[in-house]
Formats: C-alpha cells, structure tokens, sequence
C-alpha cells in the first residue's frame, strides 16, 4: 500500500526536518520564563521584591514536564499533517489506457498551370493532374477519424486554404476551391513549405505530417526547395514527397495543348523527402496516389511513445482533517480544564 502513494510537491517534506531543527535551537538559545520571577519574587543583595500583583498569577499555570511532552506532540501531530497536506499525497490506481495518437497532416498542394497536364489515364481517358489530387483528397477527407488537416495551395505564392481541422465538411467545401490556377501560374513549393512549418509550429505534442503534391518542375521563389526542406528537417518534422504527374516524356498527351510539357521532378522530391528523414513516392496512376497517401497514413515510425499514465486519487484532505480533528479536541480539552478549575 506504502508503495502506491505518491507525492506531487515532495520537497514540502524537507519541512517536518526543519521546524524540528528551528525548534531544538530555539529551545537551547531561548530565555527562561520570567512569570515565575513575578510569582516568586526576584531576590538580591539580600532583599526579595515582589510584583504588586503577584497574586493574581497562578502556580497552577506552570505544566508538569508530562504535560509539556503531550503539548510537543500535539503540535508535532498538527505541523506534520499540515506539510503533508502541503505535499499533496496521492494515491496512484490503475494504468489510464494511452490517449489516440491524432495526428495533424498538412497537404501542400502545387496548383501551378502544370498541373492541368493529362498524363493520367481512367477508363481510358486522359485525365488532368489537379482532378487527380483532388479526388485523392476528397476520399482521404471522407475517412477521415480524429486527425486534423489541413490544405496549403501554392503556385507564385501559398495560401492557406484550409487550417488544421477535424471539421470533414469544411475540408470538403474547401476541396471545391483547390483549382488550377488559383494562386498564380509559376510554382514555389519552398514558400509553401516554410508557410506549413509556421502552421504546426505551435502544436508540438501532437504528431504532425507535412504532404508535398508538386511535380516539382521549374520551381521558383525566394527559398529554393532545398532550403525548405532543411527547415523541415531543424523543426523535427517530417516531408513526405508524392510526384504528381508521369516522369518521363513519354506521357505527354499527343495534342497541342499550348503548355510545355514537363514531368516531375522525382530526383528533386527523393532528395527533399530523404533530408526530412521520410519518403517520397511516384503518382504513376491515380491508384499509386491513393496507394501513396495510405502508405503515409501508416507510418508510425516518428511517433514518440507516450509515458504511462495512472489513476491518481488526491488525498491531502485527510491530513488536513486530522490536523482540525487533533486541534479541536485540544482546545476542548483545554476548556473544559479551565471551566472545571473555575468551578
């Protein structure tokens, strides 16, 4: 039983070491009661002088050496209580079961004019890159179960498009508005990037992912991708990479189109993701997409073990109460002796 209590403020217990050691020196330097001397008298060069009223102080007043020895201990009892109470004992019951291990997932979406590209084939047709992203995103928000998300669009400039929610139908509605073309024609997946590590900043004690959707082709901006990816990796955070689009010419659609064609950078995403310490996957087809986000879902490799947690049953209530139960009965018992002296 000894070993299941516990205290949240232990150091109040180097106090029932103190006061007796305050008191002990106290004693031994202390002066001699001078109420005896007004009872007695004060004797010198052969005459004793007594105080006018000497009679009104009683003998009865002085306590045997027993009664000083109960009066210590009581005391004793109350101080001791008191800081015990002060150190706030628990008592520790069952393991609490460990709490979910939510996440918070940023999805920075490229939504650059090349991102209107069809190299992705359904039911034989060819279908362009955002469609792709966005229906992943769309099945992704519809399962979505305690994890917060959030959406960031970039192309000349990133826009938070939706914070870190739980909130599935503000996610969906949010998804309606991620189009091609929506912040600017050029990509600069590094501003994107720092903006993402600015966001989950302040919510270190939950474990958060960082998802780049880029072809990662002609990037611009003030930080290269590079860059950002070191400022990921000093935050502690991982980049996971997932090249949107073929990565090879020869998915180029056979029309004109009037874009240059381009395909994803997956060397430049491997190098981002490997600095991070996480991995980068190829979107060869909307199914390897939808393979890649389930992947990353999985991951539990950067998730800290959580320290056990216990029932913990506060009981400084109790030293409190017999420090008013062990004073009220002294006081009553010291009333009870003067009214019966009186008598």
């Amino acid at each position: 039983m000894i070993e299941q209590i516990d205290f949240n403020h232990i150091e109040w217990l180097w106090m029932l070491v103190i006061i007796p050691g305050l008191f002990l020196l106290i004693s031994f330097y202390g002066k001699p009661d001078s109420s005896s001397s007004l009872i007695d008298g004060m004797s010198g060069s052969g005459t004793q002088v007594r105080h006018p009223l000497y009679y009104l102080f009683s003998r009865t007043g002085k306590r045997s050496g027993h009664t000083s020895y109960i009066k210590i201990f009581i005391y004793w009892i109350v101080i001791s209580s008191l800081v015990i109470a002060l150190a706030e004992p628990v008592r520790v019951g069952k393991q609490l079961p460990d709490p979910p291990r939510q996440r918070d997932i940023v999805f920075i979406v490229d939504t650059s004019v090349s991102m209107v590209l069809k190299d992705y084939t359904l039911n034989n047709q060819r279908i362009d890159r955002m469609s792709v992203v966005r229906s992943m995103l769309k099945d992704f928000i519809d399962r979505l179960q305690g994890d917060r998300v959030s959406i960031i669009a970039f192309a000349d400039t990133p826009h938070v498009l939706a914070p870190l929610t739980s909130d599935t139908h503000l996610l969906q509605s949010m998804l309606l508005r991620l189009r091609t073309g929506v912040a600017g024609r050029s990509s600069a997946p590094g501003n994107a990037i720092t903006l993402a590590v600015k966001q989950v900043a302040k919510q270190k004690e939950r474990h958060q992912i960082l998802v780049l959707l880029s072809d990662a082709a002609l990037p611009i901006g003030d930080i290269s991708p590079m860059q950002a990816a070191q400022i990921v990796a000093n935050a502690g955070l991982p980049l996971y990479t997932i090249a949107v689009g073929a990565d090879t010419y020869s998915a180029e659609e056979q029309r004109v189109t009037g874009l240059v064609y381009h395909p994803a950078d997956r060397v430049l995403l491997e190098k981002m993701a490997k600095i991070t310490g996480a991995k980068a996957y190829l979107a060869g087809d909307s199914r390897s997409l939808q393979q890649a986000i389930i992947e990353i879902e999985q991951q539990k490799s950067n998730l800290q073990e959580a320290m056990p947690r216990f029932y913990r049953h506060s009981l400084y209530q109790w030293p409190l109460l017999l420090a008013l139960l062990v004073l009220s009965l002294y006081q009553l018992r010291a009333l009870v002796t003067r009214q019966a002296g009186d008598a």
